[in-house]
């Protein structure tokens, strides 16, 4: 089959973290043999990685390289407000990508179009089916397009568009279901994402422990994501004093960039823990089997922000499960699903500090605990998450889609008249 997968969020260039999973399903799903290509925005920090399997197309719809907000985790200023000019922005940016997914249909006749996120993506991919017949699938991965979606009249019935037209409405969670069902959605499926069980148990912690400046033998503590308000970073900070109490050598490392790092900077020095916690910035995704590897816990503090949004399913926490790192995580979204607490890594409330001082502290306390729940944890990766997994249900649904659309375009035999 020919698929057109059209997203916000796509690798910029070699080790870019944003729209990584999606990356992984669009290679899976073409490792089966399909054609796969993927319409993106464009963005000044590159035209993404090479890849011979999945061809990726990407559209302008900015004058200029600073006007480049509306994807790649831009438009939103910590993941709670839109920045000002992305609504100006998105006539533009609606109408590139549109037209380039036709451009790309009159010569590849496409079998299948596949819109990431609701918004802005499934509602450009359902205006594409419209025209051209082609059959839509729509994946909703994470909290921002559902939130938007809840907190605007607009963005809701674009949404709902999407919805509509869609032959099937896939999202990565329990919890991201229900919510989208109080959208509007009639029926949807969760089809989980899924990790490189391979790629993330082959890491070295060694080269990053010593690019830190952090003792040889020292405990370290671990997280990674846009330094955004639903990571729940601010509260990982806020337990390491108890954290310290308890094991006085450790360390915390957060990677990853974004709009709360001065802030997240500024409070570990106002706790005076400012030298144990590092915030080494952009961690290259091939290199964060080495982070996982450097870890003796991965922390996936995640909460609901202000405006309500919050995670989906943090591909953090499954290649931390995959790597054999034990987890402490947030009961939050999509991650209960898949963290069965003290039997595959612990769950605590989201935001309580000091529960998740509780849980790191007794990890570190007990390697032979920690050691357990990690090979659980990664064995739950290997039979439950890998990518063949759900690169196989979507298959199954393009052809679905494909099938339903061709029973439609049969006509139906009328009766013969009797004589």
């Amino acid at each position: 089959m020919k698929i057109c997968m059209v997203t916000s969020s796509y690798p910029r260039y070699p080790g870019d973290y944003a729209g990584s999973t999606l990356r992984s399903m669009a290679c899976a799903v073409a490792a089966l043999g399909h054609h796969v290509d993927v319409v993106a925005p464009y963005d000044p920090l590159g035209d993404g990685p090479d890849d011979a399997r999945v061809e990726v197309h990407r559209f302008r719809y900015a004058p200029t390289d600073g006007l480049c907000l509306a994807g790649h985790g831009r438009s939103l200023y910590a993941d709670v407000r839109l920045r000002p000019l992305v609504p100006l922005l998105m006539p533009g940016y609606a109408l590139s990508c549109l037209l380039t997914i036709l451009r790309l249909h009159r010569r590849r006749r496409y079998d299948v179009l596949h819109g990431h996120w609701g918004i802005p993506s499934g509602t450009i991919a359902a205006a594409a089916s419209y025209l051209t017949g082609v059959p839509l699938i729509v994946t909703l991965h994470g909290g921002g397009d559902v939130c938007l979606m809840e907190n605007s009249r607009l963005l809701g019935a674009a949404g709902r568009f999407g919805f509509r037209r869609a032959a099937e409405v896939t999202v990565l969670s329990q919890d991201m279901l229900a919510a989208a069902r109080r959208l509007g959605l009639r029926g949807g499926q969760v089809v989980p994402q899924g990790v490189n069980t391979s790629l993330f148990c082959a890491g070295c912690g060694d080269r990053l422990r010593e690019a830190l400046g952090i003792p040889a033998g020292a405990p370290v503590i671990g997280s990674l994501g846009r330094l955004t308000a639903m990571k729940g970073f601010g509260h990982l900070v806020r337990a390491m004093p108890a954290i310290l109490e308890q094991a006085p050598d450790t360390y915390c490392v957060i990677g990853g960039d974004g709009d709360l790092r001065e802030d997240l900077a500024a409070e570990a020095a106002a706790l005076g823990i400012g030298d144990r916690v590092r915030l080494p910035g952009h961690i290259a995704w091939q290199d964060t089997p080495d982070l996982y590897a450097l870890c003796d816990v991965v922390v996936v503090p995640s909460v609901m922000a202000d405006n309500g949004n919050k995670d989906g399913l943090p591909s953090v926490l499954l290649e931390a499960m995959a790597s054999g790192t034990p987890v402490v995580a947030s009961r939050i979204a999509g991650i209960p699903d898949v963290v069965c607490d003290g039997e595959n890594g612990y769950l605590v409330s989201p935001g309580d500090e000091a529960a998740l001082a509780g849980r790191i502290g007794a990890l570190l306390g007990d390697p032979d605990l920690a050691r357990a729940l990690g090979r659980r944890a990664q064995q739950t990766m290997r039979e439950q998450y890998d990518w063949q997994r759900p690169a196989n249900r979507f298959a199954a649904l393009y052809l679905q889609a494909v099938a339903a659309r061709t029973t439609a375009e049969v006509p139906h035999e009328r009766p013969a008249k009797a004589d």
